[in-house]
């Protein structure tokens, strides 16, 4: 294969991924405000709602979904 090619497939591939990048960045940024909110719910002592305290779970059984995967793969 011709070396042009190979780079402009690298560059193709490295545009994808950042792409890719820029949504879970944009979803981070979702997330993080999801949790400030609900932050600040508890810092005024204010009552949750059934979907403050769901979201709130499913964080917490993500976060240990993420800590096994972690596992896993440090132990392969």
């Amino acid at each position: 294969m011709e070396p042009h090619l190979d780079t402009q497939q690298l560059r193709i591939v490295q545009v994808e991924k950042l792409k890719e990048l820029q949504a879970q960045q944009k979803n981070l940024k979702q997330l993080q405000s999801e949790l400030e909110r609900i932050n600040s719910k508890i810092k005024n002592h204010e009552k949750l709602s059934i979907e403050d305290t769901k979201f709130i779970g499913e964080l917490g059984w993500l976060s240990a979904l993420a800590v096994t995967i972690a596992s896993i793969a440090a132990s392969l």
